[in-house]
């Protein structure tokens, strides 16, 4: 009996491997594909000149050894490795008919070399065309992470061992596939792949979209009050003076000022001021900026960019009594 599964057994062993992987795992690959994708596909059309799509197509489970034997064409397979804030292995399996579409077009080609052989030059064309495009996806993954993310030596080579497909996964060892379809302008589309471990795309993943803690519950119930004679019931206070005068004014405007911080300057300083001088403010970096109404001091925030503008959350208070206090004095009740 042949070593090798025929075409139909694995066919059918993707099926199944397929079928094994539950639609919130499918969807959190997807989210982390994306964020891969999309820069590539940017880089990747940058270098050839030709705009280009990279887009995916099916998410699998399968071994790099599966893989390879399961392939019509020859195999190049890179291996990079994530590091820093987010740690992943990652494998990029490319048919040789887009390697030399890619190399060819590198070095000002059509796309369609006579050469068909892949050489050690194509490969370093290839090397330097995934550094590029990786290296713009890692780019968006750290702005997401809100962290270094490094990357590894790529290493690119032309597979022709099955015992030594990778230099980071097991052959046998069962990864992740997620297929996808390469589109270039001008020329047919063609398929790459990208293997990485289920666990480590889950850690990825917790890392760039945290799950948002649940808000604790709190126990509701109606309230219940003591009954009162009509004796005890007491008549409510009065507003007082002070407060019907108040009441008078809720409706005059007020110019409400947020001061960053101030500076003493000399009249030559000032005088001394042009595009691009910097004047350094008494205020300490996260220190919070006071809020003014009519010039006197009523509460204290951090600034805060709301869509296009700036905005000030409050995060304290000045005491009622000093408030009231600097509302008469401002309008002299």
């Amino acid at each position: 009996m042949s070593d090798f599964l025929s075409q139909d057994e694995l066919d059918a062993l993707l099926k199944s491997f397929t079928e094994s992987l539950p639609e919130e795992d499918k969807k959190m690959i997807e989210a982390i594909a994306t964020l891969i994708l999309d820069p590539a596909s940017s880089a990747l059309g940058m270098i050839v000149g030709r705009e280009t799509r990279i887009k995916l197509a099916q998410i699998t489970q399968t071994s790099l050894k599966d893989f390879v034997t399961k392939s019509k064409e020859k195999i190049v397979l890179a291996d990079a490795k994530l590091s820093d804030a987010l740690q992943m292995n990652l494998s990029i399996a490319m048919p040789t008919p887009l390697v030399l579409k890619i190399a060819d077009l590198m070095m000002g080609g059509s796309g369609e070399p006579a050469d068909q052989n892949v050489d050690e030059i194509k490969l370093s064309a290839l090397t330097e065309a995934l550094n590029q495009m990786l290296g713009a996806s890692i780019t968006l993954l750290a702005e997401k992470a809100k962290g270094k993310v490094s990357l590894g030596k790529l290493e690119v080579k032309l597979v022709d061992d099955l015992e030594k497909i990778s230099t980071l996964f097991n052959p046998t060892e069962l990864l992740v596939c997620v297929e996808c379809q390469v589109e270039m302008e001008n020329a047919s589309s063609s398929n790459l792949w990208m293997f990485a471990q289920l666990t480590a795309i889950k850690a990825v993943h917790e890392k760039l979209f945290p799950k948002k803690k649940e808000e604790e519950k709190v126990k509701v119930q109606p309230a219940k009050f003591e009954e009162f004679s009509p004796a005890e019931t007491q008549i409510p206070p009065q507003p007082s003076e002070i407060q019907q005068k108040l009441e008078l004014l809720f409706d005059v405007p007020l110019k409400v000022v947020v001061e960053l911080g101030r500076a003493r300057m000399t009249l030559k300083q000032v005088m001394d001021l042009t595009i691009g001088s910097l004047i350094e403010l008494d205020k300490l970096t996260g220190e919070p900026v006071d809020v003014l109404v009519n010039g006197k001091l009523i509460a204290r925030g951090e600034v805060v960019v709301i869509d296009e503008n700036f905005g000030v959350r409050i995060t304290e208070i000045v005491s009622p009594k000093q408030r009231l206090y600097s509302i008469r004095e401002t309008n002299g009740i």
